[in-house]
């Protein structure tokens, strides 16, 4: 950052500008090195100051003016291939944020699928009530209202994979207890269906925490990571624990699958690394998270493969559990409100 000032600073100076500051800084540098000399030289001082002080300038002033001048071209050459890095950094993870995006999609694509297929069971079940039976006005009632219900779940349903796949809607403040409602309602029928028990707890102040929704795609992630570490497993159980604290706010996700190789725990946030097969995974779910949680709320997030959960409020056998650590702190992007003590009457 003070480099980048330095060098626009030098960038803006023109060259009569260079002429007089470097003209300035020698004759400034030149009276006590005169002064000294005459002592040394035993020569009167203002004679010998006279003829040095118009001297030593005009043999200092181009010397220092050429370096100066030098000094600038080379932090211009310096800055300008700085900010090509920085713009094609960047470039890269757009692309590479596209394309998690475009995975997760497949994802909430096999989501939607079982989440409608119970209320639609319901809607076709109620339809067929009313055609095969000569129902009375009560039943038809209730068999409308069935159906009213299961369409406006769908419609919320929607709504909920809309908002995630907005782009406008990632930089949104919003309740954490809306973002958590969220998040069961994209992967809880995915879950059942897969037969894992995902549980998602928060403290008692999570109700006054509000964050940017980017944190759904981050938590996403790492339940479907979860979700494809115990493809195999014989207990099936993810723990999403969202706390609260003075610092900011902490999530963790744990599973109860195998674990991880602890050389391969420096490795799972490189973009493109992945320890599935190649048809299964991407490698760029956890990149984009720990990018999200730098970027966008200048946090931290690691792994842990040890028997221990950081979490009391963890309900299953720890033995092999994996568990990501994201450590949040409050910003315009996290916000813990005031409690309100106000009674109302």
């Amino acid at each position: 950052m003070l480099l980048n000032r330095i060098v626009t600073l030098l960038t803006k100076v023109t060259p009569k500008t260079v002429v007089i500051y470097s003209t300035l800084f020698v004759l400034a540098g030149s009276i006590p090195l005169v002064y000294l000399a005459s002592i040394i030289a035993g020569v009167a001082y203002s004679k010998f100051l006279f003829a040095i002080s118009i001297v030593l300038p005009l043999i200092l002033t181009p010397a220092v003016t050429i370096l100066l001048i030098r000094l600038a071209e080379n932090l211009t050459f310096v800055q300008d291939k700085l900010q090509k890095a920085i713009e094609q950094n960047r470039q890269k993870d757009l692309v590479l944020f596209e394309q998690a995006r475009f995975v997760l999609m497949g994802e909430m694509m096999a989501n939607i699928s079982h989440q409608w297929k119970q209320p639609l069971n319901t809607i076709n079940l109620a339809l067929l009530n009313m055609k095969l039976e000569k129902t009375h006005i009560e039943d038809s009632d209730k068999n409308f209202m069935i159906i009213e219900e299961n369409v406006n779940y769908l419609a919320s349903t929607i709504n909920d994979f809309m908002s995630f796949f907005d782009k406008r809607t990632h930089s949104e403040i919003k309740p954490l207890q809306e973002i958590i409602k969220e998040i069961h309602s994209v992967v809880d029928a995915h879950m059942e269906n897969k037969k894992i028990k995902l549980e998602i707890i928060a403290d008692e102040s999570y109700g006054r925490v509000k964050v940017a929704s980017s944190i759904t795609q981050v938590v996403l992630n790492l339940i479907n990571n979860a979700k494809d570490a115990l493809e195999n497993a014989k207990e099936k159980n993810i723990c999403v624990h969202f706390l609260t604290n003075s610092y900011g706010l902490e999530i963790e996700c744990c599973d109860t699958g195998r674990g991880m190789d602890e050389k391969l725990k420096e490795k799972i946030f490189e973009p493109y690394f992945t320890t599935k097969d190649k048809t299964q995974g991407t490698g760029i779910g956890l990149y984009m998270s720990k990018q999200i949680v730098h970027k966008v709320f200048d946090g931290t997030i690691a792994l842990s493969a040890r028997k221990e959960s950081r979490s009391r409020a963890y309900p299953y056998d720890n033995r092999g559990k994996t568990c990501f650590y994201i450590a949040v702190p409050y910003s315009e992007n996290c916000i813990l409100e005031e409690e309100n003590h106000d009674t109302q009457h």
